[in-house]
């Protein structure tokens, strides 16, 4: 589950994240990502975005992470 790790660290570190996108493609490499903002050298944000492999178990534990991160938003 190293997104779902990955996603709780981004989140305990104080990064705000965007969005997750999630895919149904067996054949790729890559069927999940997280997209979120990293404070920049000069005072600006970066948007950064990771690749992972991920089952439908680990991607419905990460969205409900993330809709859970995004009620604390507010």
């Amino acid at each position: 589950m190293k997104m779902l790790a990955r996603l709780k660290y981004l989140n305990d570190e104080g990064f705000e994240i965007a969005s997750l996108s999630g895919y149904d493609d067996a054949e790729s490499e890559f069927n999940a990502k997280i997209l979120y903002l990293k404070p920049g050298s000069r005072g600006g944000v970066r948007v950064c975005s990771e690749m992972f492999r991920v089952n439908s178990d680990e991607m419905e534990k990460c969205c409900t992470l993330f809709f859970s991160y995004l009620s604390e938003r507010n």
